[in-house]
């Protein structure tokens, strides 16, 4: 009996050991470092772009990714879902602007967004981020958060964080995981310049300390440009990041997309990866420094690639399903398809399409704008 116990408890022991190496190992590989960066619900949060540990979402993505390999095709696990097409700001490098007539599309009901969120999540979908133009300009944000079910999905928020402060309590009672809000400067004059809305840093700043309060996880999300490593702007967000005490700081390429589509100079000069690895790597090794995610990472063809049609999927606040929010082009309509149809859809087209754009970016080639 005495030789059991000890056999059980070497087990235990040892298992917890050979568990907590390979968890470290997968976030190493994932996001570049494995710091717990907040709790949410008594469970630990790594990043926005991973469900808590431990937690009913992380089981729904475990069960999807085995089912994704045994049926050997590509399952989705997150979207971002645009609520609004309306926007405070007028934001020099949006994303989101288009040179289509909008007045020809109707942004979704809040009942259409119910019917979308439960489909979404009966597919399988662990990750919900809602995006806009400005999500915090819907009056009935708080119902359409409060009605994702929990148990299967996180969910966070990317706002400018204008009219954070005055909503933070309904994001607290909706059961938000995270507020990422956007900065592009780590003053008010470049940022409310960049952004064309003066008072807009400040305002950003006051949503994230109400968050703060509220015991709200918070993150900030920017871009980067080769301009920015070298002139040191990047490493200043870094400190300010710090400075803020923000759970986690997020990192965009750049893209000639949307306002920045006649940026070819962004091609040309293309970020230094190693460069900016080397910065994310130096900071996320400290334990007093936010987590930093880079999305250049985790689109490298030596990690994972493009998530868009493998991973993720993006539908606009008219209820399209694209295959990022950098494309133009829909695949079909949530309102009248099936998630599963249209996906699986998408998965074709990806894998006939994209050949010759894997080692750079379909956002911007596989595509043609919207007619």
């Amino acid at each position: 009996m005495i030789n059991r116990i000890k056999y059980l408890f070497s087990v235990m022991k040892n298992s917890f050991t050979y568990t907590n190496a390979l968890n470290d190992y997968f976030l190493d590989y994932y996001l570049r470092h494995h710091k717990i960066i907040g709790w949410y619900k008594g469970q630990p949060v790594y990043s926005a772009f991973l469900t808590p540990g431990l937690s009913k979402p992380l089981a729904n993505t475990l069960s999807r990714r085995l089912i994704s390999n045994l049926l050997q095709k590509p399952l989705p696990g997150m979207i971002n879902f645009a609520l609004t097409d309306s926007c405070n700001a007028k934001c020099e490098h949006c994303s989101f602007y288009s040179a289509m007539d909008k007045s020809k599309y109707r942004v979704l009901t809040t009942n259409e967004i119910y019917a979308i969120l439960k489909s979404c999540q009966n597919f399988g979908i662990s990750i919900i981020n809602f995006v806009g133009g400005e999500p915090l300009l819907r009056k009935d944000l708080g119902k359409l958060i409060k009605y994702v079910d929990k148990n299967k999905s996180s969910s966070c928020i990317y706002t400018n964080g204008w009219f954070l402060k005055e909503r933070c309590q309904v994001l607290k009672k909706s059961g938000i995981m995270m507020v990422i809000v956007s900065l592009d400067g780590v003053t008010a004059k470049r940022h409310d310049t960049f952004r064309k809305l003066p008072n807009l840093f400040n305002r950003a700043i006051l949503g994230i300390k109400e968050c703060q309060r509220k015991k709200i996880l918070t993150a900030i999300s920017t871009t980067v440009t080769q301009e920015d490593l070298e002139n040191g702007n990047f490493e200043k967000m870094i400190h300010f990041s710090k400075k803020l005490k923000v759970n986690e700081l997020i990192v965009f390429d750049t893209m000639p997309i949307g306002m920045y589509s006649h940026r070819n100079d962004l091609t040309k000069n293309a970020i230094d990866k190693h460069k900016l690895f080397a910065l994310v790597d130096k900071y996320n090794k400290k334990s007093d420094y936010p987590g930093i995610f880079c999305y250049a990472h985790f689109k490298d063809m030596s990690t994972f690639g493009c998530s868009a049609g493998r991973n993720y999927f993006y539908i606009s606040p008219y209820g399209e399903m694209h295959p990022c929010d950098f494309t133009a082009k829909p695949i079909g309509n949530l309102k009248n398809e099936a998630v599963s149809d249209l996906w699986f859809k998408l998965t074709d087209i990806k894998s006939k399409n994209c050949g010759e754009y894997l080692n750079s970016c379909c956002k911007t080639k596989t595509y043609k704008p919207r007619t």
